[in-house]
């Protein structure tokens, strides 16, 4: 019950910030993608088990606040986090390259998923005018975002294991 009591709030902040303040800034097309890289760096330094349930918390908030059919985020955040998982627990990662890889490939994989599941619903969609304008400077534009953020992360990670007595 505690989890919920903290991702409730704290999806709802995320989901505003990113609708409010990031949907409005744009670099070649792209869009900071904040609820993506939350995540994948929840679940390399926090649980899987909770970064899971993050992700089903911020779905459905997430797809209110964007105008999309109820549930169309569940399945492309699901595949992010467990994306981001399957590295973590490998040589790759405890490397940079790892997260950066994984939100890249996570904004490209949740977007083509986001985008079939609204093509199986009986939306319209220009695939190839969203994936070379959109999707693919996207997922550029959070890999830079994730080298700047990841860096702190694991120099404050590294800092704080060897302050241990």
């Amino acid at each position: 019950m505690l989890p919920l009591l903290i991702f409730i709030p704290l999806a709802l902040i995320l989901v505003a910030f990113q609708s409010a303040v990031l949907n409005q800034i744009t670099l070649a097309g792209g869009h900071l993608d904040i609820i993506i890289l939350s995540l994948v760096l929840f679940t390399l330094y926090g649980s899987y088990e909770l970064a899971l349930l993050a992700a089903v918390a911020i779905a459905p908030i997430m797809d209110a606040v964007s105008g999309l059919p109820l549930g169309v985020s569940v399945i492309p955040l699901l595949t992010v986090v467990t994306l981001a998982h399957l590295g973590s627990k490998t040589i790759f990662g405890a490397r940079l390259g790892w997260p950066i890889l994984v939100i890249f490939l996570g904004v490209l994989l949740a977007a083509l998923l986001t985008m079939l599941e609204l093509i199986l619903l009986g939306w319209e969609l220009p695939w190839y005018d969203l994936l070379l304008r959109v999707v693919v400077p996207s997922a550029f534009l959070n890999a830079l975002a994730a080298l700047v953020i990841y860096l702190p992360i694991v120099l404050f990670s590294e800092h704080q294991e060897t302050r241990l007595p």
